[in-house]
């Protein structure tokens, strides 16, 4: 069985799905969109890669990378789904090739999986009538950020103004800031909640938790927050997520979704929790890929 992994090779998370992949005899070729090139010939596409046909040649893809070609890496997954092959996550063939934050809320806020409020908007007026009746702080998220990226606090009209000059309108969203001490992340694989989880603490001076950010990470059984399960889980199978992390945070005693990553670096989680996270990835991988290849002959 040989599985493309479209992601980067030099972070932990490849690394460690790599190592993971040898030892359950799953030959996983690990390749970047840089490392992707398309041709055609006659009426047939072919999705070409480190000296193959990775069409061709292999059974499934899982896709972990989209920037800055996020068209590309869409196209090689609906490809290799027309090809009758595995593609993780399934939600990159369901949903209509979506790749913005946005959406997802929006999804999630059909399938009734709670979130903060947002806002995204394209039209300067109604930018303006918005500023004037929100309530302080707020943040500025962009659509397609990732890590803490092109996210900020935002205390007042005039620094939110500031912010939002320096981007095209819609570009980035606005949401209600959930003044809490920390949140939690909780990692998905295969739709069920992994059994443990973390909260996240943000460096000093800053609020965002993430571990690229200097974030710190604090291990829980996922029993000691039983709201938490069915949460992270329901919103994984509405945005057809397979391998993910949610992350919540509390309003109140209500938990919300902040955000269902599709393509999380784990680092940080199992440092802190010492899961063998890599391992419960490549599982599913094989589950998934291999029961299809077996059913199709």
């Amino acid at each position: 069985m040989k599985v493309v992994w479209l992601g980067w090779e030099e972070i932990y998370t490849t690394r460690r799905v790599q190592e993971a992949a040898q030892a359950q005899g799953l030959e996983l070729v690990v390749c970047n969109i840089h490392d992707v090139n398309f041709d055609i010939e006659g009426q047939r596409a072919n999705v070409c890669g480190l000296g193959q046909n990775l069409l061709e040649t292999c059974d499934g893809l899982v896709v972990r990378t989209f920037y800055p070609y996020i068209s590309e890496a869409l196209t090689v997954a609906r490809l290799f789904h027309d090809a009758g092959k595995v593609v993780i996550d399934k939600g990159l063939t369901d949903e209509g090739y979506a790749v913005s934050k946005m959406h997802d809320y929006l999804v999630m806020a059909e399938h009734g999986v709670p979130c903060p409020r947002t806002w995204q908007l394209f039209n300067p007026i109604q930018v303006e009538a918005l500023a004037e009746r929100l309530t302080y702080p707020c943040v500025l998220k962009g659509v397609h950020g990732a890590r803490g990226e092109h996210t900020y606090l935002i205390h007042n009209t005039e620094q939110l103004h500031r912010r939002l000059w320096r981007y095209p309108y819609g570009e980035l969203m606005l949401q209600e800031y959930l003044p809490a001490d920390e949140d939690y992340r909780v990692m998905v694989v295969g739709y069920r909640a992994l059994p443990v989880m973390v909260s996240r603490k943000p460096s000093k001076g800053d609020f965002r938790t993430n571990y690229s950010l200097g974030g710190r990470f604090i291990r829980h059984d996922l029993t000691e927050f039983p709201a938490f399960q069915s949460l992270a889980e329901s919103a994984a199978r509405a945005l057809r997520r397979e391998f993910t992390a949610v992350d919540i945070r509390l309003k109140g005693d209500q938990p919300l979704v902040l955000e269902v990553n599709r393509q999380p670096d784990f680092e940080g989680f199992e440092r802190a929790t010492k899961f063998d996270v890599a391992t419960e990835v490549v599982r599913y991988i094989c589950q998934r890929v291999g029961g299809e290849v077996r059913g199709m002959h």
